[in-house]
């Protein structure tokens, strides 16, 4: 424990911490997932969050949040004046509404022209003012977010006083303010907000060690790196013990997240990879546990064959657990396209530490260059297909499959680099005491 220093003094203990975030504490999502899993323990009194994540939150982890809305966040007059035009025109649905937190991309008459640069603007309004003071917090913790969202989180630093800590989950910066009209004048806006919050931060997290070594050539200042961890020990009697594969067909499952500017190229290469598997004569099933919403717009290209299924995953940490020790092999898609490159280079996926736990043989396929397939090339706890190339996926399914050194290497690595590098007591103790140091800087 890190003794906190106050102008009034205060005992050793956890500081107040100020959650300003655009995703918030969920079971859905990797933030959320993310969030929780770094923050269990923290005194729920003690941990407030202010968002505008369209998921719903959770309390197990955080039960006092405030829901921004458009008094804080929204566009500029002018593009509201579209939206409300719109809005008419429709009679009040569908193309003319905007959520009360507005992206980056607006959607309907805004979005075809601007893109993914609409400009917005933010307010600290009196009701957030009050309820940030009646929280009275000691650290401000922030993943950042469009540029509205920084100018807020930046009013709200600098109002309260706060010292803050900055945690960059993925490279928005290299990605965002690309397309419309006014995107060579938001991406300065932001490039001067990020120089502003990375000046200002008392410390800077990224997602991994690569995020980390990246950003600080960049922006000329020490990162730390914190991802999403793992109970090692609490699961060690669910996870596999062996690395033989089950009885024919043999099972292929990928968990997660189904976008567009991720992964959904190489996973429609793996439903191809597996419909000619079985046409080839090895029977073997493709399961994709990922939420409804998001496979809706690519069920035609992933549902090719019989063989593969897509099914709702499981929120349950136990049937979690049990669901990847099942399978014969998990893989992990990322797609080859400059645009995703861009955008996930340096991310590293939610669900990495517990792929790896699970003892399960797992297939990484995707581009060299993109963090999390350097880092399972670099320290063998997946079998890396770096190139797009239907054969070559072919022969590493079979490989993966049939050869058991090769299962066995891959199970034992992986399980000892969980334990090494993403465990729970480990991960979640040391950002935590990140945060403690932070606050103790507090002016």
């Amino acid at each position: 424990m890190v003794e906190i220093s106050r102008a009034q003094g205060r005992a050793t203990e956890y500081p107040r911490v100020l959650f300003v975030t655009p995703n918030a504490f969920n079971h859905l999502t990797g933030g959320g997932i993310t969030f929780s899993n770094l923050f269990r323990g923290w005194p729920k009194d003690r941990l407030a969050t202010v968002h505008n994540d369209a998921v719903a939150t959770t309390d197990d982890v955080c039960d006092r949040y405030f829901v921004l809305g458009r008094n804080e966040i929204d566009l500029f007059v002018p593009f509201r004046l579209v939206r409300a035009f719109a809005k008419r025109r429709t009679n009040g649905a569908g193309a003319g509404e905007f959520p009360a937190p507005v992206p980056a991309g607006t959607g309907g008459i805004v979005s075809r022209v601007q893109g993914d640069s609409a400009p917005q603007r933010s307010r600290l309004t009196g009701g957030l003012e009050r309820w940030i003071a009646d929280f009275s917090p000691d650290v401000l913790y922030t993943i950042l977010g469009s540029n509205a969202f920084m100018e807020l989180t930046a009013a709200i630093r600098r109002r309260f006083k706060l010292p803050m800590v900055v945690h960059v989950m993925d490279d928005f910066p290299s990605s965002h303010y690309r397309r419309g009209v006014f995107a060579s004048l938001e991406r300065a806006r932001m490039q001067r907000l990020l120089a502003d919050s990375f000046s200002a931060a008392t410390s800077c997290m990224g997602i991994c060690a690569d995020m980390c070594d990246a950003f600080s050539q960049r922006y000329g200042r020490p990162f730390a790196p914190f991802q999403n961890c793992v109970d090692v020990e609490r699961w060690r009697p669910v996870v596999r013990t062996g690395s033989a594969c089950g009885p024919e067909p043999h099972r292929l499952l990928y968990f997660g997240s189904v976008f567009a500017n991720a992964q959904v190229s190489s996973l429609i290469d793996l439903c191809r990879a597996v419909a000619s598997l079985n046409e080839g004569g090895m029977p073997v099933t493709f399961d994709i546990a990922a939420p409804a919403w998001q496979v809706a717009p690519y069920r035609g290209a992933l549902t090719i064959h019989n063989a593969i299924r897509l099914i709702e995953p499981t929120w349950d940490d136990r049937e979690y657990f049990a669901t990847l020790a099942a399978a014969d092999m998990l893989v992990l898609p990322i797609n080859y396209d400059a645009g995703t490159i861009d955008y996930i280079r340096y991310s590293m996926p939610t669900k990495v530490p517990a792929y790896m736990a699970s003892g399960t043989p797992i297939l990484v396929y995707g581009p060299r260059g993109v963090a999390q397939v350097d880092y399972a090339a670099r320290d063998g706890w997946g079998h890396v297909v770096s190139e797009r190339d239907p054969q070559a996926l072919d022969q590493a399914i079979r490989r993966v499959l049939s050869d058991g050194a090769l299962r066995e290497n891959l199970r034992l690595r992986a399980q000892a680099f969980a334990s090494q590098n993403h465990d729970t007591l480990r991960v979640r103790t040391a950002f935590q005491a990140a945060l403690m140091a932070a606050a103790g800087a507090r002016p």
